[in-house]
């Protein structure tokens, strides 16, 4: 999901293949775990947004044959 881009007027980040959402290289570096909680937090939301979307029209099932008179003896 996160890609390593490198600007030319400097600086290296994480950006979101999905939002665009940045964290910085320096951030990373100096916040280590947090930086890590926060990227699984914002990757968690992308899947959880994807789980609960909208599917569109469901079709129901057609109704089958009723064969309950078959073994009515």
């Amino acid at each position: 999901m996160y890609i390593t881009t490198r600007r030319i007027a400097g600086g290296t980040f994480m950006v979101c293949g999905d939002c665009g959402d940045a964290i910085s290289m320096n951030k990373i570096c100096e916040n280590p775990i947090q930086s890590a909680t926060d990227m699984l937090k914002h990757m968690a939301v992308h899947s959880a947004s994807r789980a609960f979307a909208a599917v569109g029209h469901v079709m129901q099932p057609k109704p089958e044959a009723d064969f309950s008179s078959e073994f009515d003896n």
